[in-house]
């Protein structure tokens, strides 16, 4: 019997040491938990992640400009129903060329991109201001004068070739540079004739 009591004692008590051990476990894992490192901030942008950040911007906006643009062409070409319109989108778009050239020229950590990449922007939409301002007067004749289907004879409608080739040819090259950035910070990757 008293073996009995001996082991009932023996058991209890190792009862009770066990419950003390896992609620210090218990506690040992909260205290851990609490006061366990926060995981790390997110790394400050990059100089150059920043400036291309930025640039994918104006690039939406020559895309928004570049669609105008040529819907308004395809309108003057056919001699469609909006040519008066044709003649202000021409307008808006060249306006909004110089706007994106000027913030192109104080883009925020402009300098992180590369040279290259920020001159072959600009030639290409230099070149496309021009050849809007071309394009402009192009529909302007053919309000004035009657609309020829597809008339390229019209001398601003040639004078647009010159500036439109050269655009394109920029547009390319700052496509080709473009591409890799955009990709590595997981901005818009856009064909040279979105914009």
């Amino acid at each position: 019997m008293i073996a009995i009591g001996g082991v009932a004692v023996a058991l209890v008590s190792l009862h009770a040491r066990d419950q003390a051990s896992d609620r210090a476990d218990r506690s040992g894992v909260a205290a851990r938990s609490s006061t366990a490192a926060p995981s790390a901030a997110p790394a400050s942008p990059t100089p150059e992640q920043q400036a291309a950040s930025a640039l994918a911007g104006l690039l939406a906006q020559s895309v928004t400009d570049r669609s105008a643009v040529t819907q308004a062409v395809s309108d003057v070409s056919d001699c469609g129903p909006n040519l008066d319109q044709d003649i202000t989108t021409f307008d808006q778009a060249a306006s909004s060329r110089q706007t994106l050239l000027s913030q192109l020229a104080v883009l925020p950590d402009g300098s992180a991109l590369p040279s290259t990449l920020l001159q072959t922007l600009t030639a290409g939409w230099q070149a496309s201001q021009q050849a809007d301002q071309d394009f402009a007067q192009w529909a302007t004749d053919e309000t004035d004068d009657g609309c020829t289907t597809n008339d390229q004879s019209d001398p601003a409608f040639q004078a647009a070739a010159g500036p439109d080739g050269q655009a394109t040819a920029d547009k390319k090259a700052f496509v080709n540079l473009w591409t890799p950035i955009a990709v590595k910070y997981g901005l818009p990757v856009y064909q040279w004739d979105q914009l």
